[in-house]
């Protein structure tokens, strides 16, 4: 099973061409209305909220104000949170969601995370010429472990999905449709960009349940449990050609500090939860000059 890691590509005012989800959670933010305290605004330039923090609050730009007038509350607008490094902060729409993005660098792979939806569609166009239409059903089987779960278990549909293969070079567009007809389409992060392989995975990967829940007990010795979520912590050895050593040293440096996408893949088997949106957190490669070189890569995800 190989271990694909995707370089992601910035989304920004110039790749997001279009939506069909309204950038208007809240009023945006103008230099002559006087705003009450815990009014919140938004701002076009970097899409996100802002709560202001004093009653007679005029003339005062959230994006620059220091925290003195506004609170930044780190959330993006609701058209923007699929491009924000959260999969908490969920876009929304009923029916479906569309996505149009025009690539400044080349784009082979898209995933999608906290996905609720029952298919996705990704065209891509090269000028007016439709070159790529594909439409993948997320119907998960993973929950059938017996007759009974196959004929009464329910319908379960996929929370995430890699894609890749397709021709999204500079200039392309690229037309994401997320579908759930008569329920609210979600999703909570998208990372295009281009697919590399690091390596193959050996036996012996790891997949860690990372609880960030409190876990506290009262005057009287009872527990006080705070639900807070999870996160996973992926340990994952590779065999890599000892002459490749540099090249996977390059694609580790180059996602350093971003948030991506990261999967096994094989012809024949699931990739084993070895799946997810997070960053690199250790990487030690030692060189074996006999041919192959055998490391361990950590990654952690994100809420």
């Amino acid at each position: 099973m190989d271990f694909n890691i995707i370089a992601p590509m910035p989304v920004t005012d110039v790749e997001l061409v279009g939506s069909n989800i309204a950038e208007d959670d809240h009023p945006v933010w103008d230099v002559g209305v006087t705003y009450a305290l815990g009014d919140r605004v938004i701002s076009l330039v970097t899409h996100r909220i802002y709560e202001s923090v004093q009653p007679g609050n005029l003339g005062h730009d959230p994006v620059s104000d220091a925290g003195s007038w506004w609170l930044d509350l780190r959330l993006a607008t609701r058209r923007w949170s699929a491009f924000d490094n959260r999969r908490s902060n969920k876009a929304s729409r009923a029916d479906e969601i569309t996505y149009s993005i025009v690539p400044t660098r080349d784009c082979d792979a898209i995933s999608l995370f906290g996905l609720t939806a029952g298919a996705v569609q990704i065209e891509v166009r090269d000028g007016g010429t439709l070159i790529y239409d594909q439409t993948f059903v997320l119907a998960d089987t993973g929950h059938v472990v017996s007759m009974y779960t196959y004929f009464f278990g329910g319908i379960f549909y996929a929370r995430q999905k890699v894609l890749n293969g397709f021709p999204g070079y500079i200039g392309h567009q690229i037309d994401i449709t997320i579908s759930a007809p008569g329920a609210v389409a979600e999703v909570g992060h998208i990372v295009l960009g281009r697919n590399h392989i690091l390596g193959s995975i050996m036996d012996g990967a790891e997949v860690g349940h990372v609880s960030h829940s409190r876990k506290e007990f009262d005057q009287f010795g009872d527990e006080l449990l705070i639900k807070r979520g999870s996160t996973r912590k992926v340990t994952v050895p590779l065999r890599v050609p000892t002459v490749q050593a540099p090249r996977v040293m390059d694609l580790v440096a180059e996602v350093d500090g971003l948030v991506t996408a990261f999967y096994g893949s094989s012809e024949y088997a699931p990739n084993y939860g070895i799946e997810g949106l997070g960053f690199v957190d250790d990487h030690t490669q030692p060189l074996d000059a006999a041919g192959d070189s055998i490391f361990t890569l950590v990654l952690k995800t994100i809420k």
